[in-house]
């Protein structure tokens, strides 16, 4: 679902040539599908890769600035392509309530860090200037990036 909203923004923000953006999207996302369908890792990937390919055909056609949904592009790319990659796991410990607690808030924080860092480098791409606050934003955005990424690190595999 997440993929298809990457591929409907890509298709209807465009202003040039959307059935190209659009394209490439929904071929991405029927091979998605199918990958989860015949639980076909191998083709799961290049579906996320086409996906995400709509968005870049968006992006090299796009007149104007900087695009502002960047960051939650880059967040709703990650949460499909973990919650997809999560699908076609075979684990027998699924029903575990506390894993999956676990699991859920391990993909919502990855994806909320992925905005995150997305929009601070959005922001320091475009050399914008917010003042003290945005600074602020920044380093704690960081900071819990680094935070996560040593948990992630530190924990054993599920």
């Amino acid at each position: 679902m997440l993929a298809g909203g990457v591929v409907a923004y890509a298709d209807v923000a465009s202003e040039r040539l959307p059935e190209v953006a659009g394209g490439v999207g929904v071929v991405g996302a029927v091979l998605m599908a199918f990958a989860l369908a015949t639980r076909w890792k191998s083709a799961f990937p290049f579906g996320i890769a086409l996906v995400a390919g709509s968005y870049a055909v968006y992006l090299g056609i796009h007149n104007g600035a900087v695009d502002q949904w960047a960051p939650a592009v880059a967040a709703a790319l990650f949460a499909s392509c973990e919650l997809g990659f999560w699908s076609l796991e075979r684990s027998p410990s699924r029903s575990e309530s506390a894993l999956l607690a676990r699991r859920i808030a391990g993909i919502a924080s990855g994806a909320v860090v992925t905005a995150l860092v997305g929009a601070l480098v959005l922001v320091l791409a475009t050399g914008a200037s917010g003042g003290v606050g945005l600074e602020a934003a920044g380093v704690a955005a960081a900071a819990l990036a680094v935070a996560i990424i040593a948990r992630l690190a530190t924990r054993t595999s599920v």
